[in-house]
């Protein structure tokens, strides 16, 4: 805010000595040179347009700032509400009474090294819950915990044939939707991080493809699932396996 500050300082001092110049013109019946007058009125303008063009920028790079330490704090928050979460559920594990009224599921990601399939946290849900809305407690619990919140949004079960088959939607953030530029995004996005990269899209594959079918889980769930983004099929090199159905 400082070098903000200055740069309006600075072009309010120019502004200011300009009008005195030409008062004092006006004051003391002097002459002046017309071309003479309109050459150092012209310059004024550039350096003005020089110092607005800076403060613009300026504005631009301290809202960017903004935005990035919202993100941070974002995830430091999660990260936060993630081990209390973890905590809460290792001191009932062994709590009958909540064990008989809950059910807890593991979230899965990929093993960097082998990329075998590993559980990372549990998530658990009242066993009175129907299937859609159990499935919209992953949604969130995946944005929030897996991909910095970034919005994973349910869309519904279809009967195809004679499978349930869940459509997941994967979306960017809403301060991207009106970027053009790559330079200008905010990041992470799906397109730009988690779909990118042979290794990062293997693990951004298992990490939703894992989690969402639950293949351990005995009781009621679906049998595959379909991924879109932005509504759309997915169509990026490292992930081409969620453009199709995933079967248990």
């Amino acid at each position: 805010m400082g070098r903000k500050a200055g740069l309006i300082l600075t072009l309010l001092i120019m502004v200011s000595l300009f009008f005195n110049i030409v008062s004092l013109v006006n004051i003391t019946n002097i002459s002046f040179d017309k071309e003479s007058i309109e050459s150092s009125y012209n310059e004024l303008l550039a350096e003005i347009k020089i110092v607005k063009e800076r403060l613009d920028e300026l504005s631009r790079e301290n809202e960017e700032l903004r935005l990035n330490t919202y993100y941070l704090q974002d995830i430091t928050d999660a990260n936060n509400r993630l081990i209390k979460e973890q905590v809460r559920l290792m001191e009932l594990k062994n709590d009958w009474r909540f064990l008989r009224e809950n059910e807890v599921l593991p979230i899965y990601d990929g093993n960097v090294d082998t990329y075998d399939r590993e559980i990372v946290f549990y998530i658990s849900f009242p066993k009175t819950l129907t299937l859609d809305e159990k499935l919209k407690v992953i949604c969130s619990k995946l944005s929030q915990y897996c991909f910095n919140g970034l919005p994973i949004e349910f869309e519904g079960i279809e009967n195809i044939e004679g499978k349930r088959v869940a459509t997941i939607n994967l979306r960017e953030a809403p301060l991207n939707e009106e970027i053009i530029s790559l330079e200008e995004i905010i990041r992470p996005t799906w397109a730009t991080t988690y779909f990118q990269g042979s290794t990062g899209g293997l693990l951004t594959y298992i990490n939703l493809v894992e989690t969402f079918l639950q293949r351990d889980y005995r009781g009621e769930w679906i049998d595959g699932v379909h991924f879109l983004y932005e509504g759309n099929e997915i169509d990026f090199e490292h992930v081409t396996g969620l453009k199709e159905i995933i079967y248990r």
